[in-house]
């Protein structure tokens, strides 16, 4: 069973200090389930990116706390991601969290009315990090 949540972070230094039974106050949306570095880069495909011009380069995740023997990772989510995220209408974020949800890993857990849930509370949490100026993270641990 793989643990996480995406939340909100002004940096690096908080983002470090959260897991898996460790409190903390930043706003975040659980992902429990789900391999989330690898739903991550599936959605960078998946959602167009209204602000991205020409090609759109590979992505690879920014790791803050690199996943070691314990199976427990922290990284930052792209901004790219981010602004998809934000910019992205009702309609558009449910239609990318079903095409997702139809075409996960083996290894997730996802209904689809579970993703289109994720996907839009997603979009209110980046849009909040952009509103207070945090930048957005995903904790996850996968034993």
């Amino acid at each position: 069973m793989v643990l996480g949540e995406f939340f909100l972070a002004a940096d690096d230094e908080a983002a470090v200090r959260v897991g898996p039974g460790r409190r903390h106050e930043f706003p975040a949306v659980p992902c429990d389930g789900i391999c989330p570095d690898d739903a991550v880069l599936k959605w960078e495909t998946l959602l167009p990116r209204a602000s991205a011009k020409g090609p759109v380069d590979s992505v690879q995740l920014r790791e803050v706390v690199p996943m070691a023997n314990d199976g427990f990772t922290v990284f930052a989510i792209p901004d790219r991601l981010c602004t998809a995220l934000v910019s992205a209408g009702t309609d558009r974020l449910r239609t990318t969290a079903v095409l997702w949800a139809e075409t996960s890993e083996p290894d997730d857990e996802i209904s689809l009315d579970r993703a289109v849930d994720l996907f839009e509370r997603l979009s209110v949490l980046a849009g909040r990090g952009v509103e207070r100026n945090l930048n957005l993270y995903c904790w996850y641990f996968a034993p």
